[in-house]
């Protein structure tokens, strides 16, 4: 039997994500959808498919009256802490979009009050999902050069922000980096222990929130990553993913495009170049995602993105914002 979810926030991400993942999955249906600007709503209402009675502009009103299992938050980043706050009182699980929340206090406010109503909470760090990344993971973890001695990673791409990532503090950590620091955790299965960054703007840029990131993390496990990244970056672009080099004992392996499309790649000691090709039967991307969050309601286990675990890249996040204000490294345990 499928999920009845409830979908808050309809802009074009949102919609986007509507058609091209919830209504293909097989995990779940519509039992309503929740959009504040009416004249948007009747649209999407028209082309999902989702009957007008079961449409709101009020999500208070749409938790309360409609029968569901789940909510999936895709409204703007400001809006989380409330929305996920109402569905989880109302008892609904929750998937939410990156980031979690603004605040680290709003986050661990929220992983409680899950825990209390047994409640799934779970944030959509799809990267985990990416069979790229998954590929990446494997390769790290087989030893093929050895182990891992340090690593670097990039990113860079000209964004026009919306009105409200304008506005943000931290823009460029909570709406991008996060993606990729997560990444950090998840690919060498630590979590990050100390972090010297920096973060910066440029006149002129039209942020009020840096969009600029230089930082080094230290792995618990002692590795260390350095990672620069730009959402304001003319020129050439990575992809989402960014471009890592994760430097080894006998060679190199690289999420990049080496001549044959982007990819993992292996170099040896002899500079001979393999890329790998790894089938997974595990969903890609968002749609591995949502399977998993369905997967984790009707099998009562936490998601491999849960807001507890979530609470630690979040933490890695604003330690990143407090070294640069700060000039010294910060432990993201103290943020915690």
């Amino acid at each position: 039997m499928k999920l009845k979810l409830i979908q808050v926030g309809l802009g074009g991400m949102g919609t986007f994500i509507a058609q091209d993942f919830i209504i293909p999955s097989p995990d779940y249906e519509y039992a309503g959808l929740v959009e504040m600007n009416s004249e948007r709503l009747e649209y999407v209402s028209n082309v999902l498919k989702v009957a007008q009675t079961n449409c709101y502009t009020d999500y208070e009103e749409a938790f309360q009256q409609l029968e569901a299992d789940a909510v999936f938050v895709s409204a703007f980043s400001p809006a989380h802490y409330e929305i996920c706050k109402a569905a989880l009182e109302n008892n609904l699980h929750v998937l939410v979009e990156k980031p979690f929340v603004l605040k680290i206090e709003e986050a661990k406010e929220l992983v409680e009050l899950a825990s209390s109503r047994k409640l799934k909470l779970m944030v959509n760090q799809n990267y985990r999902f990416f069979h790229s990344v998954l590929t990446l993971k494997k390769t790290i973890t087989d030893k093929v050069v050895g182990d891992p001695t340090f690593v670097q990673t990039e990113f860079f791409f000209d964004h026009n922000g919306r009105p409200y990532q304008r506005e943000m503090e931290d823009y460029m950590l909570l709406e991008m980096a996060v993606h990729h620091i997560d990444m950090m955790r998840f690919l060498f299965d630590s979590n990050i222990s100390s972090v010297n960054g920096k973060t910066w703007n440029e006149p002129e840029s039209g942020y009020i929130g840096d969009p600029n990131v230089q930082a080094t993390y230290e792995l618990e496990s002692g590795l260390p990553i350095f990672y620069l990244g730009s959402l304001i970056s003319k020129g050439k672009i990575t992809p989402w993913e960014g471009v890592w080099r994760v430097q080894c004992e006998q060679g190199s392996i690289h999420l990049d495009d080496l001549g044959d499309g982007y990819g993992v790649y292996v170099v040896d000691a002899n500079q001979h170049k393999t890329k790998v090709n790894v089938e997974f039967e595990s969903p890609d991307g968002i749609h591995g995602s949502l399977a998993h969050f369905a997967k984790a309601i009707r099998e009562d286990f936490q998601p491999i993105t849960s807001g507890v675990d979530n609470l630690k890249t979040l933490a890695a996040l604003f330690a990143t914002s407090a070294s640069s204000k700060e000039q010294r490294g910060i432990s993201p345990t103290a943020i915690v």
